[in-house]
């Protein structure tokens, strides 16, 4: 199913409001349409006089750093560690790749994750990235039924390469059961050139029987098309730039007053200055006056911007509510927060998925156990660092033999006082490298008495 027209100029949309003001006016009459009988000139002016706010790009960059308030838990093999500091195509991080691949599924609601191993120069010590590939690229994909599950079974996708001045684009197809690679350019009739031959690609002396691509979303890794989370917010976005320019405009041919004259005027008495210190000098019967804005049509213009900018901040606000109302628990604001901030915990439940299964996967495809890898994504967007009294509470649970050490270990991870990523055995390990004592500090009471 190839990727519909309406959405591929919807995520066009979102990208050029999260680029700014500049992108905005760029976009000229696509994003802003010209007022009628407007010069080109004058639409240039009119655009330039309008503000586009951040709103879209600012609450993007808020929803990733809450996901990213507290850093993932990555726990790789040691053959794959290299991964944690080299994970794509381009060399980035696995850091990076996760907060990009965050950023496209919030606002955009797709991206594709492809596990690949370099096209060349590789030796029995190589490991397998990760490149992405934003919306816009996925063109086309198809799913079918294979042992009783949907999987994908081909997706075309527009290649950052070109071939004699033409786009490359892959094609990902799994025939028979076996996963084959191809790369074609569309020539001047749209009609498909191939370029080079087919690629079987293989993981030990074998073939692939699955495609190893996951096109994920805020909805899940289900090749679906959704619609981006972003969209509304960006198009109020854009209504209100469109009133910008329209009060801004407005503004600048009605704010200052200008002097009319009516009756016969030589051309050589017409008066070439105004202000305090011109003198007029005018023939008899001539009238004077000044036009001034006297209607309610800018203020009409003012009152439709705040309205927009409330429903910009409601937006927002819903997509970023992270506070704990008063005579609210912790669990109870916990609820609410995981409501209210569906979009954000569907992208990192998605995220988190996807990345999982592509890791375990490369762990498969170099020998080591899948079951050694796993990444983490905290799901605490809410910051409820646990204040001396609830430290005592759990401290004396623990005493009394209500709980154990490593549920109150757990406890000081939830509340943000013990390294979310260390267990509680490395902790173990570190208090008897120091010298500590793991011994309760206080006799425990027991059914028997004190034990």
């Amino acid at each position: 199913m190839p990727i519909r027209q309406g959405l591929s100029s919807q995520y066009k949309l979102i990208r050029t409001c999260l680029e700014g003001d500049d992108a905005v006016k760029q976009a000229g009459e696509w994003l802003t349409p010209r007022p009628d009988a407007m010069t080109a000139q004058q639409y240039a002016a009119y655009l330039n006089r309008g503000h586009f706010s951040g709103v879209p790009e600012m609450t993007l960059r808020a929803l990733v750093g809450i996901a990213g308030r507290k850093a993932p838990v990555v726990r790789l093999p040691s053959r794959l560690e290299p991964l944690r500091l080299n994970a794509t195509d381009d060399n980035a991080p696995l850091s990076i790749l996760l907060e990009d691949v965050l950023r496209d599924v919030l606002s955009l609601g797709r991206v594709g994750l492809l596990l690949d191993f370099p096209a060349s120069g590789t030796s029995v010590n190589t490991v397998p990235h990760i490149a992405r590939f934003e919306a816009e690229c996925v063109a086309d994909y198809t799913t079918a039924f294979v042992d009783g599950r949907k999987v994908l079974t081909r997706v075309v996708l527009e290649a950052d390469e070109d071939f004699d001045g033409s786009q490359v684009h892959y094609e990902l197809l799994l025939e028979d059961t076996i996963y084959k690679f191809r790369r074609f350019i569309l020539d001047d009739q749209k009609n498909r050139v191939n370029v080079g031959e087919e690629v079987i690609p293989t993981v030990n002396g074998k073939a692939l029987n699955a495609i190893p691509f996951v096109l994920l979303s805020h909805e899940g890794i289900r090749p679906e098309d959704v619609t981006p989370p972003f969209l509304s917010l960006c198009k109020t976005a854009l209504a209100h730039f469109a009133t910008s320019c329209d009060r801004r405009h407005a503004l600048h041919l009605t704010a200052s007053p200008t002097p009319w004259i009516s009756g016969s005027v030589p051309a050589n008495k017409v008066p070439q200055a105004i202000g305090a210190g011109a003198l007029w000098l005018l023939p008899e019967n001539c009238q004077v006056g000044q036009l001034e804005f006297t209607g309610a049509g800018v203020s009409a213009m003012r009152d439709e911007m705040a309205d927009l900018e409330s429903m910009m901040v409601s937006m927002g606000a819903r997509m970023l509510s992270t506070t704990i109302n008063r005579n609210e628990d912790i669990s109870t604001a916990s609820m609410r927060t995981r409501s209210e901030l569906s979009l954000l915990h569907g992208a990192v439940v998605s995220t988190e998925a996807a990345l999982n299964f592509l890791l375990r996967l490369a762990a498969e495809w170099v020998g080591a156990s899948p079951d050694e890898t796993c990444i983490t994504l905290s799901r605490d967007f809410l910051e409820v660092t646990a204040d001396p009294k609830m430290i005592e509470a759990n401290l004396k649970l623990w005493q009394s033999g209500a709980i154990s050490r490593q549920t109150l270990w757990e406890n000081l991870q939830q509340g943000e006082v013990a390294p979310a990523d260390r267990t509680w055995e490395e902790e173990k390990t570190l208090i008897e490298e120091e010298g500590g004592d793991l011994s309760p500090p206080f006799p425990i009471l027991g059914a028997g008495g004190l034990n």
